[in-house]
């Protein structure tokens, strides 16, 4: 009898104590899912989409930073309402998690002729946002776009190559994204005109 409670006693405490140790490796792997980044979600208020165009405008309203900002592409339509790019000759738009919604919604805008550097860098635009951005009549005195790690493939970089939208393009930015050689080498060709072409 006494062999017995032992040795069922010993078995609740092997069972007690990988329990236990299950519940541990659970906290461990779960705990920074939740925080705290997930509770700061909670926590975020309404974004002031006004004051953080406000802020970002620089030199005298020329320059337009909202870089890593995370506008998103509700941020784009804000951004389009606000009547800020009027003046804009750069605007940086790298990090804001910008899809082909907010892609679209940027080459139908009214043009903005002072527009000279669009960087818009590290979104998810897609092939869909890469085409439509040029096929845009948005931007007719654009400089420089960079469009490297948006995830854009052949047919959306093949779309600058095609395009007679941007006239006095001189930097086109590709970088980081699944270019096939064949795509690269007639990017080469239709764009040797360009002072910078980045593929690589």
């Amino acid at each position: 009898m006494t062999m017995r409670i032992n040795s069922l006693f010993g078995r609740n405490v092997v069972s007690l104590f990988l329990i236990s140790g299950v519940l541990a490796m659970l906290a461990f792997v779960v705990e920074p899912a939740v925080s705290p980044g997930f509770a700061q979600g909670f926590n975020k208020g309404p974004v002031d989409y006004d004051a953080l165009f406000k802020e970002g405008l620089k030199r005298r309203g020329k320059l337009l930073n909202l870089s890593g900002k995370k506008i998103g592409d509700e941020g784009i339509k804000r951004l389009i309402a606000s009547g800020v790019l009027e003046k804009v000759e750069k605007m940086d738009l790298r990090y804001n998690e910008i899809t082909a919604v907010g892609a679209g919604l940027l080459s139908e805008m009214s043009p903005l002729p002072k527009l000279k550097v669009l960087i818009l860098r590290h979104n998810i635009l897609g092939d869909a946002g890469s085409l439509v951005l040029a096929k845009s009549g948005s931007f007719p005195n654009l400089e420089e776009i960079q469009l490297g790690w948006t995830e854009t493939r052949d047919a959306g970089a093949l779309g600058f190559g095609d395009t007679k939208n941007f006239p006095k393009l001189k930097k086109l930015d590709l970088r980081g994204n699944f270019l096939a050689n064949k795509t690269k080498d007639e990017l080469k060709k239709s764009l040797a005109h360009l002072k910078s072409l980045k593929l690589f």
